[in-house]
């Protein structure tokens, strides 16, 4: 080994792609703060190959989403928020509380991923929940963006596939906002308090937990219709939406409600014996009147969902073909 040409060597390994592409990571350390959990000492500084978090009681819950290519190039700081956002509310879904979000950018180049990175850490910090690692690549050649987090259930947890025939559907949304369009995307959340943000977020956790609420699902891209419909085929139940019950905040049309993505909105099953208990959680929960609860339909045993109005009635989706292929607890 005395033989090495030291200098071409170190030059040659100086050169490295590999090592080149770690300079990518500077980029997450400048946005994000490195001690989450200062509780756990310094192996919990960020850095390392892992992220260590806190242990926590329950049944843990993980969740990712992929952003819209098209979000991500016309406004790529609402996409780092709405990576955070959407993640936060399929673990409230489900009855969970957030612990961690983890992310992964691909960019093409530093000045792309900047407001990226800026939205992520703009909602982590609004919702108080910590971005502890992740991946980032700034020589890509498209611009890509994927969020996870890591949540637990203290209680119950929310399956979609717990709703049965004769509960009630209840609408559970924060109706002070603004639509972004042409998304058809209801904002109520970039111009909110912390303490709002982070009471609303918390509020589907408490329900389960004291047994209010047994099933319930997100309103995602797919809208107020699009999420009934994929809350029936996992549950194996039909649902009948009263349209003279759903009040679009004022300004909205009624079809740009269906069918837009709300900050916070999620369509609840409620068994008929809890909804004083539902009406009094969401009182006391104290943004009254910003936070919409209104029944708006009811589970049942014949399949597909219906929109009822004006003594009319519409099939949107007869139950006999798949949405996502996840249907009910097999029988037997």
């Amino acid at each position: 080994m005395s033989g090495i040409d030291l200098a071409p060597l170190a030059a040659q390994l100086r050169a490295l792609a590999g090592l080149h592409g770690k300079t990518a990571i500077q980029r997450p350390a400048a946005h994000f703060p490195h001690q989450p959990f200062a509780a756990l000492g310094p192996a919990a500084l960020l850095g390392d190959d892992a992220a260590l978090l806190p242990a926590c009681s329950g049944r843990l819950l993980l969740a990712s989403e992929g952003m819209d290519p098209g979000l991500l190039a016309k406004d790529p700081w609402f996409a780092g928020w709405c990576g955070v956002l959407v993640n936060l509310s399929d673990i409230a879904a489900m009855g969970g509380r957030p612990l961690a979000l983890v992310n992964s950018l691909w960019c093409r180049g530093a000045a792309r991923a900047e407001p990226v990175l800026a939205g992520l850490q703009a909602a982590a910090a609004r919702f108080d929940v910590p971005v502890v690692g992740g991946h980032t690549n700034l020589n890509s050649p498209y611009d890509a963006l994927a969020v996870a987090v890591l949540g637990h259930a203290g209680g119950a947890v929310l399956s979609a596939r717990f709703a049965r025939p004769g509960d009630r559907c209840v609408l559970l949304v924060n109706g002070s906002g603004r639509m972004r369009h042409p998304d058809r995307f209801w904002d109520a959340a970039t111009e909110a308090t912390p303490e709002l943000l982070r009471r609303q977020l918390a509020l589907p956790a408490q329900l389960a937990e004291d047994g209010v609420v047994h099933a319930a699902k997100d309103i995602s891209m797919g809208g107020l219709v699009g999420t009934a419909v994929m809350f029936c085929e996992s549950a194996g139940c039909g649902l009948t939406l009263e349209l003279e019950a759903i009040t679009p905040p004022e300004g909205v049309a009624l079809e740009d409600w269906l069918a837009c993505f709300p900050s916070f909105g999620f369509l609840l099953a409620v068994a008929p014996g809890q909804e004083p208990a539902l009406r009094a959680a969401v009182a006391a929960e104290g943004s009254e009147p910003a936070l919409i609860c209104q029944p708006i339909g009811r589970f049942t045993a014949a399949p597909g969902v219906r929109l009822r109005a004006g003594g009319g009635e519409e099939t949107v989706w007869s139950g006999a073909e798949a949405l996502t292929g996840f249907g009910p607890v097999p029988s037997g």
